[in-house]
This record gives structure tokens, C-alpha cells and sequence, in this order.
């Protein structure tokens, strides 16, 4: 696992010995020329074990603008290929084979399909003049979201269209506070498993014929 410090890191690659049948995924985001971006993308096991963790850098011309340290945990350093950061298309490629056929657990895990299933290659040739149509890479599993689960309602700030937030939970239902220091995806991919487990089977039965086709695209 990466030590959450500014000094360079080098990624996890996916560990078959210790992936289990449902994986927790959480994302972190950079802004950029096109748009929002993945940044940092990390995977837990049902025991909370790093399984995949890795930073992101991008080929010419996309352009980070922001790496939105405050809210990411992400700083230049750590996009930086030269320090360990693999490249979208081959994290992304790795992403597939990795959720295949699994149970994945995210708390609000739509906004993860949406960067993790982006089109880069259509992106780069749209800054070449060249007309093409966005298509989403295909994520072949089944999904949880903890952040949709009916039980866990309750613990959503007054107001809030969404439903709570993991930090919210994390307090609530685990009882111990996350985001405390350095923003961390693999902290929340951690706290996220075990908030889906303390509710395991309420979450089951409610979204138990969820799954996920084209990264955006849902079936019920």
C-alpha cells in the first residue's frame, strides 16, 4: 500500500492471491482540459486488504489543470510517471480484468463508473479535429452502493439529496472518524467495505439485481 506522505510511491498491482468474489473500489479525482479525471483509484478485499492501488498521469494533450490536493490527497508529485503513476489506458485495461464478473461495493459509486469508463483514446482524437463519438469502456459486474442503502438514510446531513457521506457513516455505523488527515482512497475503500458489511444483507436484498454495462449505463 502507498504510505500516505508526499515522498514517492509505487503502485499495487492487482494481487490474485487475495481478491475475493466482492471488492470495494474508491477514486479520487483531478481536474483537467477535459473535464474531471481520475487521479487515484484504490481496491480492497472483503477482509480490507490493499488489493490495487495506483496513481494516474495522463498522455499529451490532456492537461491536468488541478489536482485538487485539498480535497484528493493527490499532489503533483504523485502524478508524476517517474514516481510510480501508470498511465489511464493501462490502469484502465488492468480495472477491467480486475472487476470482472465481481460484487463491487462503492459509496456513491456512479461518480467512480463515470471516470473509470471514460473514452480517452476518442478524447485525444477530438483535440485533433477528428469527429468521433464518446464510448464508455464496458465494466462487466455487479454493484453496491452504500450510499443508496435505506438503512444508512438516516445518517445524511438535513437537506441532503444524495444520502450521507462515508465520513458521516464512518462515524455513525463504525464508530471511529476517516478523513482526519491526507485525504486517502484506500482509507475510504477500507471504511466503505466495512460500512457495507455492518448492513451486508439489507444492501444485498435491496440492490441484489444491480449490475453495470458501458460504465454509465444501468440495468435492473
Amino acid at each position: 500500500m502507498y504510505a500516505e506522505s508526499d515522498k514517492f510511491m509505487q503502485p499495487v498491482a492487482p494481487d490474485d492471491e487475495i481478491l475475493t468474489k466482492k471488492i470495494a473500489l474508491d477514486c479520487e479525482m483531478m481536474r483537467s482540459n477535459i473535464g474531471q479525471v481520475l487521479g487515484r483509484v484504490s481496491a480492497v478485499n472483503y477482509e480490507g486488504e490493499t488489493i490495487f492501488d495506483t496513481f494516474l498521469c495522463y498522455p499529451e494533450p490532456i492537461k491536468i489543470t488541478n489536482t485538487d490536493e485539498e480535497f484528493s490527497g493527490i499532489g503533483w508529485n504523485h502524478i508524476d510517471p517517474q514516481n510510480g503513476a501508470q498511465t489511464f489506458s493501462e490502469v484502465q485495461v488492468c480495472l477491467v480484468e480486475l472487476l470482472r464478473g465481481r460484487i463491487v461495493i462503492g459509496h456513491d459509486i456512479e461518480k467512480d463508473l463515470r471516470v473509470i469508463s471514460m473514452d480517452l483514446p476518442s478524447h485525444i482524437l477530438r483535440f485533433q479535429r477528428v469527429p468521433v463519438k464518446l464510448t464508455p469502456v464496458t465494466f462487466d459486474m455487479m454493484i453496491r452502493d452504500t450510499q443508496k442503502d435505506s438503512k444508512y438514510r438516516q445518517y445524511a446531513n438535513r437537506g441532503a439529496i444524495q444520502g450521507p457521506s462515508l465520513k458521516n457513516l464512518a462515524l455513525n455505523v463504525l464508530g471511529r472518524p476517516i478523513k482526519q488527515g491526507r485525504t486517502s482512497s484506500v482509507e475510504d475503500a477500507i471504511a466503505t467495505m466495512e460500512v457495507y458489511r455492518n448492513a451486508e444483507t439489507d444492501i444485498d436484498q435491496e440492490q441484489e439485481r444491480w449490475s453495470c454495462k458501458a460504465g454509465m449505463t444501468w440495468t435492473a
